[in-house]
């Protein structure tokens, strides 16, 4: 299953300064569980209202320099929302994975299409692929992934902290985007663990029924 790959992925890709906290792999656990006993039609189904959330968000509709994912099959279905973002004429940007550090990479016309899988199921930029960082301009709006949320901001990642670094540079920069999650219902709860190091959200978008 792609999403414990991605777990692995997430794990393991970088040398982690954190010990690793075995509530955060328990809710892990639990929401592999959650995900893999979704229906494609449910999956479709709650994509869809999670992409009429978002484009009808106030903090999406203001930004024209937004950073989102490419997802897998096991994630809230982001291409429907990239199209919007380049058809109403904003940069899109999605992270790139590379020697233990996080980008965000401008997509260009055909990128969502041409850009490799990595053994892990995740597209992305290769190396080769020069496109503009997010970082050169900033970002208005930044999309998540993650594996866990509350409603009030709280976020359990897949376990690699690429996002609480990305978070935290821009924060100790002053420059701080608004930053929104998407999410399957299954994946939000009334309260997850974090610490120190994890960085909040402004909220998740998911479909609540």
């Amino acid at each position: 299953m792609r999403v414990k790959h991605l777990v692995l992925f997430y794990s393991t890709s970088i040398k982690m300064s954190r010990t690793p906290d075995p509530a955060k792999m328990l809710i892990r656990e639990q929401v592999t569980a959650r995900i893999a006993a979704l229906t494609e039609e449910e999956k479709k189904r709650q994509s869809e209202i999670v992409y009429n959330q978002v484009i009808n968000h106030p903090h999406y509709k203001s930004a024209n320099r937004i950073a989102i994912f490419m997802s897998t099959d096991q994630e809230i279905n982001t291409m429907p929302i990239i199209a919007h973002i380049k058809a109403r004429g904003a940069a899109a940007f999605v992270p790139q994975y590379a020697g233990g550090k996080m980008k965000m990479l401008k997509l260009e016309a055909g990128d969502e299409t041409s850009m490799p899988l990595t053994r892990h199921g995740i597209a992305q930029h290769t190396k080769d692929m020069q496109r503009e960082d997010a970082l050169e301009k900033g970002l208005d709006l930044i999309i998540a992934p993650g594996v866990a949320f509350t409603k009030n901001g709280g976020r359990v990642g897949h376990g690699g902290g690429y996002y609480d670094k990305f978070l935290a540079n821009l924060r100790a920069n002053d420059s701080v985007p608004k930053i929104l999650a998407v999410a399957f219902k299954c994946q939000v709860f009334d309260e997850v663990p974090m610490n120190e190091m994890d960085q909040r959200i402004d909220g998740v978008l998911f479909a609540d029924d």
